[in-house]
């Protein structure tokens, strides 16, 4: 059997103040009239039907997940979040000996479903012959945002054995990576195998292995309690760098559709259309000698005059404005903001 497994537990920390606490990026309606996790649903749907789906999230959103999704897929619910070492390990442990888990986070932009499928397929086949297959988007920028994949061996066409991951980037390396065609965007999706990807978590991360086969085991697996016990004792540390950075059986397969990971209010220039003064405008948005903005309103109306290369977003009672260059520091602010009890409820 295939099974889907969504990774929905982030917060969406660079899309407020749109995105909050309450409601991150992955359940908001981003980039079409649809929450994104929706669209990652639908996308799969012709190879795999929702009652073969899991989503990964956390519980204070489990209402809200009830309410968009259909009622078939199983919701995992993480009492917090513990990266995604953790979560897959949680998903795999649902299956059984042979089933093969394609693996997703929930906020991705991939328009060509046809194209993206195809892909997909491809993956399953290698999946089934042992291998840990992972998605490769053939760079089209020097993007410093995402890690690479540098591909080695060519196991068959389009499909390589993966030669080394490389950590983001500065600028000089990117455009080297860029150049030189041998790296790939590591997007972040995966195919395996259910006992593939736990024997490599029992090589490479044997405590929390056992951790895991002890929950299954449990007469009470679905209980609060044992799911709390297994999370406190799980590390934090992603699935790149716990296993595949450090296994032999990894293949890339490059993948030739339109992708992109959504990451921040940046984004949306790459995947909305510009007005005649390159503005992206999602909302009621009036302007004179106004250049290059990213302007998005909720409700009401933003009106701008002799402004340029600025985000402006107005969400409920939070209004955010920020120059294009500086949108990496947002993390920084929120941080800040959470130590202000001024502020926190606003989060």
């Amino acid at each position: 059997m295939i099974y889907g497994v969504i990774i929905a537990g982030g917060r969406g920390e660079r899309f407020w103040p749109r995105s909050i606490r309450s409601m991150p990026k992955q359940l908001l309606p981003l980039i079409s009239n649809r929450p994104m996790i929706v669209e990652t649903v639908d996308r799969i749907a012709p190879l795999i039907p929702s009652n073969q789906i899991m989503v990964v999230a956390g519980q204070e959103h489990e209402d809200c997940l009830k309410q968009i999704l259909p009622s078939e897929i199983k919701l995992l619910l993480e009492p917090f979040g513990r990266n995604t070492a953790c979560a897959i390990g949680y998903g795999a442990i649902q299956l059984k000996s042979d089933d093969i888990m394609v693996v997703l986070p929930a906020d991705h932009y991939i328009p060509d479903k046809e194209s993206f499928l195809t892909t997909l397929n491809k993956a399953i086949t290698f999946a089934q012959e042992g291998w840990l297959v992972t998605f490769g988007i053939v760079p089209t920028r020097a993007e410093t945002g995402y890690g690479y994949i540098e591909v080695g061996d060519t196991l068959t066409d389009g499909v390589y054995k993966v030669k080394n991951f490389k950590e983001k980037p500065n600028q000089k390396q990117a455009q080297r990576f860029l150049h030189e065609g041998k790296f790939l965007w590591n997007s972040g999706m995966f195919v395996w195998t259910r006992d593939k990807i736990l024997s490599e978590i029992q090589s490479h991360l044997p405590d929390f292995y056992g951790e895991l086969c002890k929950f299954a085991a449990s007469p009470e697996a679905s209980g609060e309690a044992n799911l709390l016990d297994l999370y406190n004792k799980a590390p934090n540390i992603s699935i790149d760098y716990a296993v595949l950075e450090k296994s032999h059986s990894v293949a890339v397969i490059k993948a030739h559709f339109i992708w992109d990971d959504v990451g921040s209010w940046n984004a949306l220039e790459r995947v909305h259309h510009a007005d005649d003064h390159g503005n992206i405008k999602v909302g009621l948005h009036k302007g004179m000698s106004t250049d290059n903005c990213i302007i998005v309103s909720d409700s009401g109306v933003i009106a701008t005059i002799g402004v340029e290369n600025l985000i402006i977003v107005h969400s409920g009672k939070r209004v955010f404005v920020c120059d294009k260059h500086h949108i990496g520091e947002i993390k920084e602010l929120i941080r800040r903001m959470g130590e202000d009890e001024t502020f926190s409820a606003y989060l």
